[in-house]
Formats: structure tokens, sequence, C-alpha cells
């Protein structure tokens, strides 16, 4: 059988500071050269991630300012309506020659008021279902009362489409100051291009589509809004609608052209960025979805603008690496010389401790590591008898903890069959009432020990005070006297465990009980369950009430006398669980009475769980 040799490359050939030296090396090129690349590729993603997150700046900066323009036009259009001129305009089917004249005139001078007081304003028109017209420019009037439905406008999808989305109104780009004329824009006057706001409109009165309403802005407002924001260089900055078109550019010639790389922006997505190659240059394209509007925002970033930089800083990466290379060779084999000197001593120290020479010391090395290691070998040298002779002790007294620690362990089983056992015992001498305590003690340990849970119901929590009253009747030979005051509806509420308990207890320590009554209510409250201990005992002064309040509120354990420790305890245990607005109250009437008011949120049994 022909064994096969499992390496063929023996490390143990060479010496030790040889080994030392490559592997410091070939490790120290590795890391190096992983994090080199890694410097650079997350050098150019933070200055995508900061080109991308000024973009986003700038997209809400824009998206705040392009809705309160047309916030505004909308307002404006809302207070155009409500002229008296334009409404009896609106409510008139049929006017006569004169009649639209003089409604003409007026409503053509508040429409040149507007476009005089708003700048951003190009035209206002309102075209009437009957073919009337009233609008124009500043400087063009294009109202038109005899040329009936044969206006331009009139033929145009856009005025089907805000037919069909009366009384919504419609925002949309691409147009131009002609596009809403009859007539030719004079030589020396611009054509403007426009983003419009046109609406279905009714007077007051009116349930019918009268007229459409037609608001143009120039575009260069928007323009004027995005425009200033643009920060690099050789970039654009575009407004696309809903239908991918672009309606708004920094860059005027893509006005009214649908965007061309509109299919790569994914559908749903409000803010992305992809890359992509137009004209042999390199662009990364960051979009953002305006939510009001469904309009897009979108962002065209040279990616020359940040990779030149980016280059600049992988070439002095690279430097600085071949430079870092050639000092770690030189100072490795130096340090590496210095090491191996002290550790030559650690070994033969070594050695003679492994013969049994427990306690020989090393002189010191001359560095700090292998001092440090030859200092930690003295200590180890010196101190291995007592550190046996400590294990041996330790291992004593862990021994003794552990047996104590079994001794100190009741089982509650046992506890139970004990009280099983003496409640038999009881019942045998015929002993009734010890039966009867041994049965309420065992009632009352029973959820201390097995229900881990820090709620139940309020049924659960009666009847371990019942069992708890059973044994204090034992101890007070009957003298107390309990009242239940408990809807059924409330009965099956989420309380905190033994929360009523401590205010009966504080009641038949401090009060005369064979004199007064104790009395448990439980309601609810605006919203809250409110349960009430009431003892008919006498009662306290208002100082003392106070003080009373004053230590159960208290959160400095340090401060709490020993006697408010279980109202106290109950009041953390409530704000702990349900918070501060919860808690205990103490309220006294000297003489006659003292009543503890808890607060808990109602919660009921399905909320519970």
């Amino acid at each position: 059988m022909i064994r096969l040799s499992r390496s063929t490359f023996k490390p143990a050939g060479f010496s030790l500071r040889a080994q030392l030296i490559f592997s410091f090396v070939a490790v120290t090129l590795l890391v190096l050269s992983i994090s080199s690349y890694y410097s650079y590729v997350k050098t150019l993603d933070i200055f995508k991630e900061r080109t991308q997150e000024t973009t986003f700046s700038q997209f809400r900066q824009i998206e705040m300012n392009t809705l309160t323009l047309l916030h505004e036009v909308d307002k404006l259009s809302n207070t155009f309506l409500m002229e008296s001129k334009v409404q009896s305009f609106l409510q008139s089917d049929k006017l006569s020659n004169l009649e639209f004249i003089s409604l003409e005139r007026d409503i053509m001078e508040r429409i040149n008021q507007y476009l005089t007081n708003y700048d951003y304003l190009d035209s206002i028109y309102i075209f009437t279902e009957n073919g009337t017209v009233i609008g124009g420019t500043l400087t063009q009037n294009q109202s038109a009362f005899q040329i009936g439905r044969g206006y331009a406008f009139y033929n145009t999808e856009l005025y089907s489409k805000v037919k069909t989305s009366f009384p919504q109104s419609i925002w949309t780009g691409g147009l131009k100051t002609s596009d809403f004329m009859r007539s030719s824009i004079p030589e020396g006057l611009t054509n403007s291009r426009l983003i419009s706001s046109i609406r279905g409109v009714r007077w007051i009165g009116g349930s019918q589509m009268s007229a459409e309403l037609v608001l143009n802005v120039n575009e260069r407002f928007f323009n004027a809004g995005y425009g200033s924001l643009q920060s690099l260089p050789g970039g654009s900055i575009h407004i696309i609608d809903g239908s991918g078109k672009v309606i708004s550019s920094t860059n005027q010639e893509t006005i009214n052209a649908p965007y061309l790389f509109n299919t790569r922006i994914k559908p749903g997505v409000n803010f992305g960025s992809f890359s992509t190659d137009r004209d042999g240059s390199h662009e990364q394209v960051i979009y953002y979805r305006m939510s009001e509007t469904g309009w897009m925002l979108v962002n065209e970033v040279p990616t020359e603008l940040y990779t030149k930089d980016v280059v600049g800083i992988g070439r002095f990466i690279a430097a600085i690496f071949l430079l870092s290379l050639v000092l770690i060779v030189l100072i490795s084999t130096l340090w590496m010389n210095r090491i191996m000197k002290s550790f030559h001593q650690l070994v033969k120290g070594m050695r003679f401790i492994g013969k049994g020479n427990i306690g020989h010391t090393l002189p010191k090395a001359s560095n700090l590591e292998m001092g440090q290691l030859i200092e930690q070998f003295n200590h180890m040298s010196t101190g291995i008898l007592e550190l046996m002779q400590q294990n041996e002790e330790t291992e004593r007294t862990k021994r003794q903890l552990e047996i104590e620690a079994l001794q100190s362990q009741i089982n509650p089983h046992f506890l139970y069959n004990t009280l099983n056992t003496v409640k038999w015992m009881a019942a045998i001498a015929k002993a009734p009432n010890i039966m009867e305590c041994m049965t309420s003690l065992g009632n009352m340990l029973r959820p201390i020990y097995y229900d881990p849970s820090p709620l139940w119901s309020i049924k659960e929590e009666l009847e371990f005070v019942r069992n708890y009253i059973n044994i204090m009747n034992f101890r007070y030979g009957e003298e107390l006297k309990f009242e239940f005051d408990v809807p059924e509806q409330l009965l099956h509420c989420r309380t905190l465990r033994f929360m009523i308990q401590p205010s009966i207890e504080n009641a038949l320590i401090h009060g005369e009980m064979h004199q007064g009554v104790i009395q448990v209510s439980v309601a609810e409250l605006n919203g809250d369950l409110q349960v009430v201990v009431r003892d008919t005992c006498g009662g306290m002064s208002p100082s003392k009430v106070l003080e009373v309040n004053e230590r159960i509120k208290a959160n400095d354990k340090a401060e709490r006398p020993a006697k408010g420790i279980g109202l106290s305890n109950v009041n953390k245990r409530i704000q702990l669980h349900f918070g501060e607005r919860y808690g205990i109250e103490v309220r006294s009437s000297e003489g006659v009475e003292t009543r503890v008011y808890m607060m808990i949120p109602i919660i009921t049994g399905s909320e519970a769980s």
C-alpha cells in the first residue's frame, strides 16, 4: 500500500525568525490589499451616497417649493371663482352681445389684476360649455362671444379629460401660450412654456359643470424653484408627469418630450437611483416621486464629476501601499531579531522549569512585550505552589457551599404535604378551625409557588384575600368584619397579583378592627379600574395622610420606612406595569375612616393573553 505525503512543504525546515517575517509580511500584504481595495470601493460608494443624500434634500426642497406654488394657484382659482361677475357669467346660459361685453369687460379687468399681481401667472381663461370664452394674457385678450365651439381648445383631448375628471382639477405641462389662444402671437411677444391648472367648474347653485377654468403658470417660475438648487455642473433636473412626459426642465429642449430613461424608473418606488450611459457619457440618475401630485423629480449627474476625485484617491492609496510594504519588510526584520533574543531566553527557562526547578526566574527583556511575557513567566514560576494550594482551598469551599445550598432548598411539595398532614391530624383531633386555617394557608401559598404570571383576574385576587381573611379571623377570634362590592362583569378583568392584601393588612395592623368594618369595592371609573379598600376603624390626621402618601410615592428605597413598604411596593409595581398615571392614594377622615384608592387600566382576559 502506497502512503501519500500529507504535505510537500515543511515549515519546520525554516527558522522561526524566517517564518515570522514571512508570515507577518504575507498577512500584512493581504490586509493592505483588501483594505486598499475596500477603501477605494467604499470611497466611491460614499461619493455616490453623498450625491444621493444631497439630491434627496434638494428634491424635498423642490417638492416644497412646487407644492407651495400649486397650492397658491389653487387658492387663486377658488378666489377667482367667487368673484360675483364670474358667478354671473357661469350662471348665464345665453347672453346677449351687450350683456357679454359688460361681463367680459369686468372679468378681464379682474384677470389683468391677477396677472399683474402674480407675475408667475401667464394667462387665465374661462371656457363655457355653450362656447363663450373669456380670458387671455396680460397683453392679448382672447375673449370670444360668437366663435362658439370652433375655439381650438374645445377640440383638444385635454378638454375632454377635464370634463371626465370633474370636479377634480388637473395639473399638466408641455403646453405653450399659443395652445390656448384663438389668434397667433404677435411678433415680439414670447410664446412661453406653461404648467396649467385646469378644472371643471359650476356656479354656486348649479349641479352640472358649466365651464372649464384654466390658470396657466409660466414654466420658468417652476424652473426658478429648482434650477438654483442644482449643485453639480453638467447635470440637469427634470419634472416628469404621470405619463412619463417632461413638463419642466433645466434643459429646455427636453420639455414636452417623453423622458429618455422613464422605463428604468421602478413603479411604486418613491426614491431611488440607477446608472446609465448617454452619448458615451456615464451618468447617475436619481429620481424622487412627489406623493401629492404623482410627478417625478429626476436629477442626472455625470459620474465623472465625482469619479475623477476617486481616481486621484486611488492613486494615492496605491503609492501609500507600496511605501508601506517596503517599510514593513525592513521594520519587521529588525523587530524580529530583537524579539528572538528574549525568546531564546524564555525557551531555556521553560526547559529548566520542566525539570522540576520551580521558582527559577529570568532576567528582564529589552522590549516591552517580551518583558511582560518574561515577567509573567517569573510570576508563574514563583507562584505555582501557592496557586495549587488556592485551588485546593477553592474546591473545598465550593463543595461546602454546594452542600449548604442543597440543605437550604425546600420543596414546595414537601410544604404542601406537611400542611395536608397537619390538616388531617386536625380532622382526626376534631379541630375544624385548624383544618380550615391550613386549607386557607395552602390556597394562599399555591399561587405564590406555581404561578409566575404578574397578573390574574379580580376573582382570583379576591379569592386570595378571602383566604387571608379566614386566617386573620382565626388569629383575631372572628372579630373582623369584611364586605365585598364587586360587579359580576368586572370579576374577569385582570389585576396585579397580591395588590389588595397589603391594604387590608395595614388596616388590621393600624386600625381598631373590633369597632369597624373593612370594605373592598371594585368599579369602573373614566375607562379605568378603581379598587378601594375602606376601613371604618377611625382615621388619620391630614398631616399623617400626607406623610403616608409621600412614603408610598418615595422612589428611594433607603428613604422608605418599614411601615410603608407594603403599599410602596404595590404602588411601584402598578407604575412599572401600567405607567406613572396609575398608582395608590390614601385618603382619610380623622376619627371616621381611611380609604386606599388603587387605579389600574381595565384589562380583559383576552387582552392580557
